[in-house]
């Protein structure tokens, strides 16, 4: 996915970012749990959409869902981050139906 005038970027971990910006904030994580500030972190973590028990599908039969930046635990709080620039209107839906579907995960944007 092509994001607006960003450019891709390597973090020190060497995966391939989106943005710089999201590159800096995957050494500022990485560090973050070497120190024991986080633990867990995961980089680019899928999360599924389910609904009433059934998986939600396109029309294609791909599974619908969302793939946030990084997620980590802070304390016993699980958190979701995602980096952001530009918001698109499918970006706004799917974090809005990601709330509603996990409301036990901390949703930050950075």
């Amino acid at each position: 996915m092509k994001k607006w005038k960003a450019k891709k970027a390597y973090c020190k971990e060497g995966h391939k970012h989106d943005s710089l910006a999201e590159a800096k904030r995957c050494d500022e994580l990485h560090e973050m749990q070497a120190v024991g500030y986080i633990d867990d972190l995961i980089v680019w973590p899928q999360f599924f959409f389910v609904v009433n028990g059934r998986q939600v599908k396109h029309d294609n039969g791909r599974r619908v869902g969302m793939k946030p930046d990084f997620q980590y635990f802070e304390g016993d709080k699980n958190v979701v981050e995602d980096v952001k620039g530009f918001k698109t209107a499918e970006y706004t839906l799917r974090k809005a139906i990601f709330k509603a579907l996990f409301p036990h995960i901390t949703f930050v944007e950075s």
